[in-house]
């Protein structure tokens, strides 16, 4: 079946009407890439996928937080142990926002120290989780399988939450050990990849089960070693999201990710071009929101599968 779907429309939603809006937060600079995804249904769940790196967390994230009235996050997920996805906890935090409950593995030590030039610091990651358990906040383990409703037919499931002892290759490194986690809604799937790169997107691209999903979260900013194009072929996203200043979407460095995206022509949005970039459920209709019109874009409404 085919339906009718507004790829292109540029002005805000209004949070809280729709079934569904899951914002893709610009915490991008040209010198610093980053990760931020706020979810929020009509049930009133609020939900945190990462929350950039500090800087930009405090002048994007925070303002969209607000903006949004979100006093309180019912469930967050650190995707993996780097700052640029976990370093923006500091600024919720210290400005009032709260957490109920949060999934934030500590990474193996011998790997993150092998990593402390990509942003995974350990005693850090130790100062952060003590700071959560000082003001009663949960900290959990993920683990795949888990399931949460998020009210009216909306869940996330994570798929894949590998560590150190439990990867099905050897050599992974932390950003191979992001997890995997696909939110339902009862008509629309979207796939949320933190930071998968090529070890393990290999290993999923071959076995891996139920990846596929109208909406990606394209994996490691679309840059380096990102998980292979047979791990996008086995998703199979009819748009694609990717949270990447635009100097590194416009470097070598992404040329595989475009290129693939391109030849099958799936739309394509990039934080670091686009500003925050919202997907908004409202029954059957779904759409993509852009804070701006990058010049060149299309604004032909285009047939998406589901």
């Amino acid at each position: 079946m085919y339906i009718d779907i507004d790829y292109h429309v540029t002005h805000k939603p209004s949070a809280g009407q729709a079934d569904l809006e899951w914002t893709m937060v610009n915490v991008n600079t040209p010198e610093q890439k980053g990760d931020a995804h706020v979810i929020s249904t009509a049930a009133n769940r609020n939900v945190l996928i990462d929350a950039g790196p500090a800087g930009a967390a405090e002048e994007a994230l925070l303002p969209l937080v607000r903006q949004r009235g979100i006093s309180a996050f019912d469930l967050v997920f650190i995707s993996h142990a780097h700052k640029d996805h976990y370093g923006g906890l500091d600024v919720l935090l210290d400005n009032g926002i709260g957490i109920n409950e949060i999934y934030f593995d500590l990474p193996d030590r011998s790997t993150c120290r092998e990593e402390i030039p990509w942003g995974c610091d350990y005693m850090d990651i130790l100062r952060i989780h003590r700071k959560l358990n000082r003001r009663g906040i949960i900290i959990r383990s993920a683990s795949a399988g888990q399931i949460f409703q998020l009210g009216n037919g909306i869940s996330l499931d994570i798929l894949y939450a590998f560590d150190a002892q439990t990867a099905p290759v050897a050599g992974a490194d932390i950003n191979d050990l992001s997890l995997i986690m696909k939110v339902r809604h009862r008509k629309y799937s979207f796939l949320f990849t933190g930071d998968l790169n090529q070890k393990i997107g290999d290993y999923l691209a071959v076995s891996g089960e139920d990846l596929d999903a109208d909406v990606l979260k394209v994996p490691h900013h679309a840059v380096e070693d990102l998980a292979p194009n047979a791990f996008f072929e086995k998703v199979d996203p009819c748009c694609a999201l990717i949270s990447t200043p635009q100097n590194l979407w416009e470097s070598d460095g992404s040329h595989r990710a475009k290129s693939w995206f391109r030849a099958h022509d799936v739309p394509m949005y990039v934080s670091g071009i686009s500003g925050n970039v919202t997907v908004v459920v409202e029954g059957d209709s779904l759409t993509v929101h852009e804070d701006a019109d990058p010049v060149g874009r299309s604004m032909t409404p285009r047939l998406v599968r589901v």
